[in-house]
């Protein structure tokens, strides 16, 4: 399931209009995922989980992407359908929801074409793959609105937030606030200050 849905990121937001539906539903993956990279922490369930270093392939399909294991492991860790997942290693590293028709050899993500995996096989591929490791991502209530004001700074990118304000007579001028970059975008520091507990330190 996603950290955040439309649902609840309006109630967080106190939105009651139906304006901006779309672009929320489209930044919560996006959020997600620079949140994870930004903190080096993917909020991966230690108890379920598939790690493996052969028979995992990753397969960017005609009707949808999907996972297959050659050692249907799938169900039998608990990985299921409407889970958020995270996969770690090889070219497909990132976060992905498990979609219906899930069985224990195969994960679909999505319903339709996304197009998003790279083919990759670990038995099969010209370079080596190595371990790659898929699991349940355990996301923590406290990052909820935390998120959603991220969401909703993206869609709301007209306002001046963060911004300090100078005035002399008629002339004025706008300085950015102290600002983090979380992806391609720079946040106010007062926003995304209270990420800093989940952020691990990343290997050199």
């Amino acid at each position: 399931m996603a950290l955040l849905t439309l649902a609840e990121v309006k109630a967080f937001l106190r939105e009651g209009s139906t304006n901006y539906d779309s672009l929320i539903t489209t930044y919560i993956p996006i959020i997600e995922q620079d949140i994870c990279r930004y903190l080096n922490n993917y909020f991966e369930d230690k108890a379920i989980y598939v790690e493996a270093g052969s028979g995992l392939a990753f397969v960017n399909g005609t009707s949808r992407d999907y996972i297959t294991d050659d050692q249907a492991k799938f169900s039998t860790v608990g990985l299921t359908s409407g889970m958020d997942i995270a996969v770690r290693g090889g070219s497909n590293h990132g976060i992905y929801s498990i979609s219906s028709g899930q069985t224990s050899a195969q994960l679909n993500i999505g319903t339709t074409a996304n197009k998003i995996f790279v083919d990759q096989d670990q038995d099969t591929s010209y370079h080596a793959v190595g371990t790659i490791r898929i699991s349940r991502i355990d996301w923590p209530s406290a990052l909820k609105p935390i998120a959603a004001k991220m969401i909703w700074y993206q869609v709301d990118q007209a306002k001046p937030n963060g911004a300090i304000m100078e005035r002399i007579d008629d002339y004025s001028v706008s300085f950015p606030g102290p600002g983090v970059m979380v992806g391609n975008t720079q946040y106010p520091y007062s926003l995304v200050s209270g990420l800093a507990k989940w952020r691990q330190v990343r290997a050199q």
